[in-house]
């Protein structure tokens, strides 16, 4: 069995929903050219959106003939809606997972959740997490890299990494190119998606493993997309910093960067053979799963045939494809692990 954990899906009635709930800031599709995009108030476009964003029977095609048994459905990152205001956060958080949720229950063996919280309201998203832990489902979260500027190891987020960690809900983060460092040097090129995204992700490694919520919280698992942007490359960086330099030793004082690396995940989305055994060498194959970014134009064509290529052995194959998915996901029985 296959899992894909990086797939994402918009459900249009759950648009309809958010935007007759809250209309100055629900998101609208519209067309351009015979194309679809989704329009945000205030804020840069998604798209184009091809009609397997919306549509399962195109989805379950295409994941036949791509050999992926399960997917890990998401929203895309612009519908995390971290910048609007708390109430309306709050609504289009629960009206989005109880359209995937809904999704699922139509599919409930090819299509799994990773719920969204409406972290600009703390004591909002606890009641969220322990509203979709009750859903075998939902088998984890998605949540950007920084929440609209806030870093994730800001103090204001430990009751949610405490509430997730009694959960046994796993964080998939993924960034949102509307919210990345340094957007004025990547406007030209589409360079906030080719740099900024992976940038980001990389701050947010960094910050989870120097803030010490991985210290912390060592219960709690975290995975990237992408690859992990530049985080895998520079981890010897980061722990010769450790040892130089007392600013890197402000949280974590007596195991180095590599030790609290070795516990995260990552998909398989390098487009590029090398970098993807690099990644494995890295982190280990045991901490390596399937991901395609599915059904977006930056997606792997065929992400099971992007893993055959790194020439791994069965078990290896096995673990990528199936296995380390089932340590990192939450367990489709609920919060036992």
């Amino acid at each position: 069995m296959t899992i894909d954990l990086h797939a994402h899906a918009i459900v249009p009635e759950a648009l309809a929903e958010m935007v007759a709930a809250h209309p100055d800031f629900g998101p609208t599709l519209f067309s351009e050219d015979g194309t679809r995009y989704l329009s945000y108030p205030g804020r840069a476009r998604l798209g184009p959106l091809p009609e397997a964003i919306f549509e399962p029977d195109i989805r379950l095609r295409d994941m036949d003939e791509k050999r992926v048994d399960v997917q890990i459905i998401a929203v895309p990152p612009p519908n995390y809606h971290y910048h609007v205001p708390a109430h309306v956060g709050v609504d289009f958080a629960s009206i989005q997972n109880d359209f995937l949720i809904q999704l699922s229950d139509g599919q409930p063996d090819r299509f799994h959740v990773f719920g969204t919280l409406p972290l600009q309201d703390i004591d909002a998203s606890l009641k969220e997490i322990e509203r979709i832990a009750g859903i075998p489902r939902v088998r984890g979260v998605e949540m950007g890299t920084n929440i609209n500027g806030v870093e994730l190891d800001d103090p204001s987020l430990s009751p949610v990494w405490e509430s997730l960690e009694a959960a046994n809900l796993p964080v998939w983060l993924h960034p949102d190119q509307r919210s990345i460092a340094g957007p004025e040097r990547l406007s030209d090129y589409y360079l906030q998606n080719f740099i900024g995204i992976p940038l980001d992700s990389t701050i947010a490694a960094a910050r989870l493993i120097f803030g010490g919520v991985l210290e912390r919280y060592p219960s709690l698992r975290f995975g990237f997309c992408h690859g992990g942007g530049f985080a895998p490359y520079q981890v010897g960086r980061w722990e010769h910093g450790w040892g130089v330099r007392e600013e890197a030793r402000t949280f974590v004082t007596d195991k180095g960067p590599r030790h609290y690396f070795s516990t995260l995940y990552f998909d398989s989305l390098t487009h590029d053979v090398i970098s993807l055994q690099l990644l494995g060498q890295r982190v280990g194959w045991d901490h390596v799963v399937l991901g395609s970014d599915y059904p977006f134009d930056m997606a792997s064509t065929d992400p099971v045939a992007g893993v055959e290529a790194a020439g791994l052995g069965e078990e290896e194959m096995k673990m990528v494809l199936e296995g380390n998915a089932s340590h990192f996901l939450r367990p489709l029985g609920g919060s036992e692990s």
